[in-house]
């Protein structure tokens, strides 16, 4: 199922969100780096992206945050876009790499946390396994180098065994004929 993304005018914008174009437009311009858009300057239209951000900077101002310290959350919560500026201005802006916020980059470093645990416990379980391959190792060579007396009486039991059946397994001619 392909979903179509959402794109929005200042005014479609304007009435999703609660807050007037004139603020709208100023917020777009102050935190141009947030939001994804095409077309024109007329027809310009933005991402559906852009109304969490529009809510939050609004939320934020209200809340009595000035523009500096409104940036500085904005920037923790919302991955900054990335344009390669080569598209035309009537061309859809399409959005480079998106760079990761620091929930991101806290997931990140707590995933490479436990990959790094797992990795040395597999690494000490390598050196037992190793260490016990070569004990064997040692045991089997020493065993063919000084065959037990046991080991060898069995064998010599079992050779005397198998003579009397390769007579027997002479063919029905070859009893007659000797």
């Amino acid at each position: 199922m392909i979903v179509l993304e959402e794109w929005y005018t200042v005014g479609e914008l304007a009435e999703k969100t609660g807050i007037a174009e004139p603020t709208l437009r100023r917020y777009i311009t102050k935190f141009h780096p947030y939001f994804v858009s095409k077309g024109g300057n007329r027809a310009k239209k933005y991402k559906g992206t852009a109304i969490p951000i529009l809510v939050r900077i609004k939320a934020l101002y209200d809340a009595g945050y000035e523009t500096a310290g409104l940036a500085d959350v904005i920037r923790r919560e919302f991955p900054v876009i990335i344009n390669d500026n080569k598209h035309s201005e009537t061309e859809e802006s399409q959005s480079a790499a998106v760079l990761a916020t620091t929930e991101d980059v806290t997931e990140l470093k707590k995933v490479l946390t436990e990959v790094n645990q797992k990795l040395a416990k597999q690494e000490e379980f390598n050196a037992l396994l190793i260490q016990k391959l070569e004990d064997q190792n040692r045991f089997i060579k020493k065993a063919l180098e000084n065959p037990s007396p046991l080991f060898l009486e069995k064998k010599t039991d079992e050779e005397e065994a198998a003579k009397p059946a390769k007579e027997s397994k002479k063919g029905f001619w070859n009893r007659f004929f000797k």
